[in-house]
């Protein structure tokens, strides 16, 4: 395993962040703006397609479970307006999802809830450095 200062990192990307729980926005936040991410907030899924629309965004993490607008619901819009933008979901359910096929559509990524940093930044590895 790469020690966190060694690791490589994934350039600054402009990122939107839909989580209804503050402690949980504002941690991932955070952790991503340590690596020099810029973040933008939405608290339920139908403030971040709001926020999609309107701005220019390199990722979008989104919660699961959230008012309004699910995680899955919110993946599914941001696919049909922009294919290329990569959509990581953050779920509390990955083992749900894991035993029902473990592939979500129009989701590139999945985390489970809580996940690590380091499993953040992989993700991040993973969408924008594609092997």
């Amino acid at each position: 395993m790469t020690p966190i200062g060694l690791r490589q990192r994934v350039p600054a990307k402009h990122i939107l962040l839909a989580e209804d729980d503050p402690v949980v926005a504002h941690t991932l936040r955070m952790a991503l703006a340590v690596d020099g991410h810029s973040v933008e907030i939405a608290e339920d899924g139908g403030q971040a397609l709001d926020m999609f629309n309107l701005g220019k965004y390199d990722l979008v993490i989104t919660d699961f479970r959230m008012p309004n607008m699910d995680g899955m619901e919110l993946a599914e819009a941001i696919k049909t307006r922009s294919p290329a933008t990569p959509v990581i979901l953050i779920t509390a359910y990955l083992e749900m999802i894991q035993r029902t096929g473990g592939r979500v559509s129009n989701v590139d990524v999945l985390l489970g809830k809580p996940c690590s940093v380091i499993e953040l930044y992989n993700a991040l590895r993973r969408v924008f450095e594609p092997a």
